[in-house]
C-alpha cells in the first residue's frame, strides 16, 4: 500500500536489463512488427554489453522496481533465477519455457505460451510480496536522501551512502569532471609490501605465529587474490616448521641425470626424487615437493590458516559442551574491520585522513539512530561494505594496500588474543574465524580469560562482544552448530534449514532438521524425517541448460524427457535422472587392429595395448562422431518428479535414503559415541 500510495510501478524480474528495454521500444515505435519486436529482444539477449541497452531511470516511461537487481542476482556468487524462486517459495507448480526460442507457434502453442506467461507473472508478484520489506526500505531512503534507489542492492546502498558523506566533507574526493566526463577517483599500486601495512602493536612469544608475522613483513605483492595459497616450501621460511604441506609430484619418464635435477630444483629448490618398484619389476622415477595450500600454522594441535579474506581455525569432528566444571565462550570484535581502520586511521590514500572521520562519524551515526530504521540499516550497509569496496576496481574506495592493512592486521590480532588466551591452564580454542575466536575454559578461569580480553582490547582499541555456548556440535570449520546458554541456536553451512537466503538451495531441509534435533536435543534422525508432515521438506530440485536435455530413466529402461528444470523427491520404484549433453565439436578418434583376419575397433590406450599383447596390429585410425554425454544426477538414487506438487505421494518416499543422508551428516557425533 506504501508503494502504490507513491505512484505506479512496473514490476519485473531482470525488467530494468530486458523486459523494459523492449516495452520501451514498442511504446517509442507503437507501429513495430512482431518480427521487430522479436529482433530488438534477440538484440538484447546476444548483446555482450549487459548496460548497453539499459533505459535511464529519468528516460523511462514508467518507473521501475527490479526483483532480480534488488536482491542482487546480477551478481555471479547469487546468481538465481526465477524458476529457483519458484522452487523456494514452493510453489504449486514450476514450469519451464514449452517452446525453443525463435520456433513460430501455432494457434494452440500461442494459448500454451500465455497460460506459462501467466504463471510467470504469478511468480513475480509472490515474489514482490516477499519483498515488500526491502522495497519500502529503498523508497524511503531515497524519501531520506533524495535519491532514487530502488533498484540498488544492499552493496550498492552502502557504498553510494559512504561516498555521498565523503563527497559532502570533499568534493571531488570520490569523482572528479575531467574534460566534461565523471573519472573516478582511485589508489591504484603496481606493488603493495606488506611490512609497510602491518601495525606496530602485532608481536608474538609463540614462535608460530611469529614466523607468521616475520613472513608476512617479508613478503611484497602485486596482486590481493591468491596469494596465499599454493606456497612452495622453500618460500615459507620458518612458518615451514609449523605449517601443514602437501606433497605434490610429477613423473620422470627416466631416471633424470644430474644436470636434469639440477633443472628440476631450480623450479622446486627443497624437491626430491624418489623411485618406486612395480610388481612388474620395472622402476619408476618422481619428482616431489610440498607446498602450502594456504598459509598455515598449527598451535598447540589446531591450524590457523591465513587469507585475504580472514583467518580460519577450528576443530574439526567434534562435539563440546560446558558443563559444571568448564565454559565455551565465544568473543567477537563490534564491527571489526571498520573499527580496525577508524581506531588506527587507516585509510585509502586518495581519501586522505578524514575518510577516518567519516568513518566513525557513520559509526556514531549509527549508534544514535533507532535499530530497525531506515537510516540504522543504510549506515550499517555503509560500515560493512566499505572493507569489500576498497578491493573493488569498479569503486571510488579502491585502494588495495588498505584492503591488506585491514585483513592481515585483522588476522594478526586475533592470533594476538589467541596466544595470550593459550597461557591459561587447560584453555583450548575451539575457533578462530574472521571476526572472533571461541575457546573452552575452567570456570575458574573465566576472570583470568576476561583480563586477557580486557588487556587485548586497549592493545588495539577493539571491542569484543561476549556470548556463551552451552553445546557445540563442529563437522569441520564451515559446518557446525551452536547452541546458546538461552536454548537459541546458530548454524553454519549444511546444517543451515532456517532462514536460507531465496539464493540458496533450499532443496532437502528435513534432512538437514533431523542432522540439527539430533545434535542439538538428541532427537533421533527417524523421528524427524518419519514425523515430519511437509512435503516440501523432502522435494529437491535440478536444472540443466537449454543446450542439455533431462530425461528419466524408468526402471523398465524407457526414458522420458522431462522440463530442464524439475523438482523431484526420493522415491521407491521412480526412475535415475540423467543430463544429456551435446556430442563435443571434436570427432572420436578410434583405432583399428587385425590379426588373421579378426577387425575390432577400439577408443581407449588400455584397449589398444590389451589387443597389442594379443598380436593385434593396428591398421589404421578412424574419427567418428562423438556421442550425447550422459551424466547422472543423484546417480543410482531413484526419484519422481513433481515439478507439479500433484505428483507427491506419501506412500512412495523412500523414507530409508533421508534417514541414511541425515546419518551421514552427523555421522562425526555417531563415531564419537
Amino acid at each position: 500500500d506504501g508503494i502504490s500510495k507513491r505512484g505506479g510501478y512496473m514490476v519485473g524480474f531482470n525488467n530494468v536489463g530486458f523486459d523494459y528495454p523492449v516495452v520501451h521500444y514498442i511504446l517509442n515505435n507503437p507501429r513495430s512488427s512482431v518480427l521487430d519486436i522479436y529482433h530488438k529482444a534477440m538484440s538484447i539477449i546476444k548483446s555482450d554489453d549487459r548496460f548497453g541497452s539499459i533505459i535511464r531511470d529519468k528516460d523511462c516511461h514508467v518507473k521501475q522496481i527490479d526483483l532480480y537487481k534488488i536482491h542482487h542476482f546480477d551478481n555471479a556468487a547469487r546468481a538465481t533465477s526465477l524458476k529457483m524462486l519458484e522452487f523456494n517459495m514452493r510453489m504449486d507448480n514450476i514450469e519451464d519455457l514449452p517452446f525453443d526460442v525463435g520456433v513460430c507457434l501455432t494457434d494452440d502453442q500461442i494459448d500454451t505460451l500465455i497460460k506459462y506467461n501467466a504463471h510467470d507473472v504469478k511468480a513475480t508478484a509472490m515474489f514482490l510480496k516477499k519483498s515488500m520489506n526491502q522495497i519500502e526500505f529503498r523508497v524511503g531512503l531515497g524519501e531520506l536522501y533524495g535519491k532514487n534507489m530502488l533498484n540498488f542492492n544492499d552493496t550498492k546502498i552502502g557504498k553510494d551512502h559512504f561516498v555521498t558523506e565523503l563527497e559532502k566533507y570533499n568534493e571531488g574526493c570520490c569523482y572528479k569532471r575531467v574534460g566534461g566526463q565523471r573519472m573516478m577517483m582511485q589508489t591504484k599500486r603496481d606493488k603493495i609490501g606488506l611490512n609497510d601495512c602491518i601495525f606496530d602493536y602485532v608481536k608474538f612469544d609463540r614462535p608460530e605465529f611469529d614466523a607468521v608475522l616475520r613472513w608476512f613483513k617479508s613478503k611484497t605483492i602485486t596482486e590481493t587474490k591468491g596469494v596465499f595459497t599454493d606456497i612452495l616450501e622453500s618460500e615459507l621460511g620458518d612458518v615451514a616448521k609449523y605449517a601443514v604441506l602437501k606433497k605434490k609430484r610429477v613423473k620422470q619418464f627416466s631416471k633424470p641425470s644430474e644436470s636434469q635435477i639440477e633443472s628440476l630444483k631450480q623450479k622446486h629448490p627443497a624437491g626430491w626424487l624418489s623411485e618406486e618398484r612395480l610388481k612388474s619389476g620395472k622402476v619408476s622415477y618422481w619428482w616431489n615437493w610440498n607446498v602450502a595450500e594456504s598459509l598455515n600454522v598449527v598451535v598447540d594441535g589446531l591450524e590457523y590458516v591465513f587469507g585475504t579474506g580472514g583467518i580460519h581455525a577450528s576443530v574439526e569432528a567434534q562435539v563440546v559442551e560446558s558443563d559444571d566444571d568448564w565454559l565455551i565462550i565465544d568473543r567477537d570484535v563490534s564491527s571489526f574491520y571498520p573499527n580496525l581502520a577508524i581506531s588506527n586511521r587507516i585509510f585509502p590514500e586518495h581519501l586522505g585522513e578524514q575518510f577516518c572521520d567519516i568513518y566513525k562519524d557513520i559509526y556514531e551515526q549509527r549508534k544514535k539512530t533507532k535499530k530497525g530504521s531506515n537510516e540504522n540499516a543504510a549506515l550499517k550497509l555503509a560500515l560493512n561494505g566499505t572493507y569489500g569496496a576498497s578491493n573493488d576496481q569498479f569503486s571510488p574506495l579502491y585502494d588495495p594496500k588498505f584492503t591488506m592493512a585491514i585483513t592481515i592486521n585483522g588476522q594478526l590480532s586475533l592470533c594476538m588474543l589467541a596466544e595470550k588466551l593459550l597461557t591459561v591452564d587447560g584453555l583450548q580454542i575451539i575457533q578462530c574465524n574472521t571476526d572472533g575466536l571461541t575457546y573452552r575454559c575452567k570456570r575458574g578461569d573465566v576472570a583470568l580469560t576476561d583480563e586477557i580480553c580486557k588487556n587485548w582490547e586497549k592493545t588495539t582499541r577493539l571491542d569484543l562482544e561476549t556470548v556463551v555456548y552451552s553445546k557445540m556440535a563442529i563437522a569441520d570449520v564451515n559446518n557446525y552448530i551452536a547452541v546458546k546458554e538461552d536454548g537459541s541456536v546458530k548454524t553454519k553451512g549444511r546444517f543451515v534449514c532456517e532462514g536460507l537466503g531465496w539464493h540458496q538451495n533450499q532443496s532437502n531441509l528435513v534432512i538437514k532438521r533431523a542432522a540439527v534435533n539430533y545434535l542439538v536435543d538428541g532427537i533421533p534422525v527417524e523421528q524427524t524425517i518419519r514425523e515430519c508432515t511437509d512435503k516440501f521438506d523432502f522435494m529437491a530440485r535440478t536444472k540443466v541448460p537449454r543446450s542439455s536435455k533431462l530425461m528419466m530413466v524408468r526402471e523398465d529402461g524407457v526414458e522420458i524427457q522431462l522440463q530442464n528444470i524439475c523438482r523431484y523427491f526420493v522415491a521407491v520404484g521412480g526412475g535415475e535422472l540423467v543430463k544429456v549433453m551435446p556430442p563435443l565439436d571434436k570427432p572420436e578418434v578410434w583405432t583399428v587392429l587385425e590379426k588373421d583376419g579378426d577387425v575390432v575397433e577400439v577408443k581407449a590406450k588400455t584397449d589398444i595395448d590389451k589387443y597389442k599383447r594379443k598380436g593385434y596390429e593396428v591398421v589404421r585410425t578412424i574419427d567418428k562422431p562423438s556421442p550425447e554425454r550422459r551424466i547422472g544426477i543423484n546417480a543410482g538414487v531413484s526419484v519422481i518428479d513433481c515439478s507439479d506438487v500433484k505428483n507427491f505421494d506419501w506412500s512412495l518416499v523412500d523414507y530409508d535414503w533421508y534417514i541414511d543422508q541425515a546419518k551421514k551428516l552427523v555421522a562425526f557425533e555417531l563415531d564419537d559415541e
